[in-house]
């Protein structure tokens, strides 16, 4: 009879098949004879592996499948039966492709705009993971220069020596950013025009990996720097606006590809001025649109994905800070907020004061909100923003080929195990 290799925090347990220790069991792994030891977090490096007893989101639909891994790839999709090497019981979870966040500021009290060390990406890498991110890209640039640089050569740092490689990039949100738009978050002295020499200092601190820039489509110089990053291969997004309509097509026509958590920090459409929302509804561009629906309005969520399309839309959480964190009260750029009820709003007025939103509750959310399923909703954190940030030959899907980043979610959709390139990088059992 073959063993079963219990997982618990800090240690192994081993027994025969067929008998289960008390308390809840996330996975079983059985050790075909002459197998090796299995190291905890080196589930699947050079091995292959069989999850069984899993229900996969496969091209929008569930199907009942085993998941072959090895390399950190996914090798093979199999009818129910079929394991080879290694196996893990799934115990009938749901497997999703790994989501991914195109738009996380910080948690659990850190801000990726003031991190100083690798230590500190680290902390945040796990938050995502413990949330079912398997790539994501920190947003920096609301903070002084000195912070930047600073935030750009820790994030770095982690990616290229601390082994994090959900890090998929760099979102340079600020400084160039219109003035009035630019949020609570960042002060108005720390804006700038657009200008390619701030941007190739951050981007040599970080050791080359920024990989998105926002800008306001009104500044001078916005096209003119817009098509420079674009021939380095750097994806332009436009948001932060009051930028009129033919602004944003100037923009547009030198090469950005998307729209920063559209309907956020943006001038609304009107008659008299149609504006970004217009020039992003209209044109073959990537809409980002936050999740959070005390965000985002239903109706404006259901607009957007009638208007674009799943193939068009990525939800993005807009993490920060606070998120993760006790209710209670938190400074967001100089004003009291406070955390209740998962809605974080400033005292004063009590408007919407940032997202703590986390990736697997948004999905629930814009489930909730749009009319559509939950694997209806999946291409929206997974396909499109793989896709939007030009990684959907490596990710986005449960394929053949592309990157074992994976999810299992129990009944109640809460995440139980994120593998990431075919490593655990969460596991709720420890």
């Amino acid at each position: 009879m073959a063993s079963i290799l219990y997982f618990f925090p800090g240690f192994f347990y081993c027994q025969r098949a067929g008998s289960r220790p008390n308390g809840e069991i996330l996975r079983e792994i059985y050790i075909q004879p002459g197998a090796q030891t299995l190291g905890k977090g080196e589930l699947m490096a050079g091995i292959i592996t069989t999850i069984i007893n899993v229900r996969a989101v496969l091209e929008g639909k569930v199907r009942g499948c085993n998941l072959r891994i090895s390399e950190g790839r996914v090798q093979g999709i199999l009818p129910p039966g079929d394991a080879y090497g290694r196996v893990i019981d799934g115990h009938g979870m749901l497997a999703i492709p790994g989501l991914i966040d195109a738009h996380f500021h910080g948690a659990m009290g850190l801000s990726f705009d003031t991190v100083t060390e690798a230590r500190e990406v680290r902390v945040l890498r796990d938050f995502c993971a413990a949330h079912g991110v398997t790539s994501f890209l920190p947003a920096i640039g609301g903070g002084s220069e000195e912070d930047t640089l600073e935030a750009a050569a820790a994030i770095g740092s982690a990616k290229k020596q601390m082994n994090c490689p959900q890090i998929a990039g760099i979102h340079l949100e600020g400084p160039f950013l219109a003035p009035g738009w630019q949020g609570d978050e960042i002060p108005e002295e720390r804006l700038r025009l657009p200008s390619y020499s701030f941007y190739r200092r951050v981007q040599d601190a970080s050791g080359g990996i920024v990989t998105r820039v926002t800008i306001s489509p009104e500044l001078p110089g916005a096209p003119q720097l817009t098509q420079r990053l674009t021939g380095e291969g750097v994806r332009v997004f436009l948001g932060h606006t009051g930028a009129g309509y033919q602004q944003v097509m100037d923009c547009i026509q030198a090469g950005a590809v998307g729209i920063t958590h559209i309907f956020h920090h943006t001038a609304p459409m009107s008659r008299e001025e149609p504006g970004l929302v217009a020039a992003a509804l209209e044109q073959d561009v990537f809409c980002e649109v936050l999740c959070d629906s005390s965000c985002t309005p239903p109706p404006l969520l259901r607009l957007l994905l009638r208007a674009k399309g799943m193939a068009r839309t990525a939800a993005v959480t807009g993490c920060t800070a606070p998120a993760g964190q006790p209710e209670g009260l938190y400074q967001i750029g100089g004003r009291s907020a406070a955390l209740r009820d998962g809605v974080l709003a400033f005292l004063e007025d009590g408007c919407w004061a940032g997202s703590v939103c986390t990736a697997e509750n948004g999905l629930l959310q814009l489930a909730e909100a749009s009319g559509l399923t939950f694997a209806q909703c999946l291409p929206l954190f997974s396909e499109t923003p793989a896709r939007m940030l030009g990684l959907a030959h490596r990710k986005g899907s449960l394929e053949v080929g592309k990157d074992a980043d994976m999810v299992f979610l129990d009944k109640a959709n809460r995440v139980r195990l994120t593998i990431c390139q075919g490593n655990i990088v969460y596991d709720a059992a420890g």
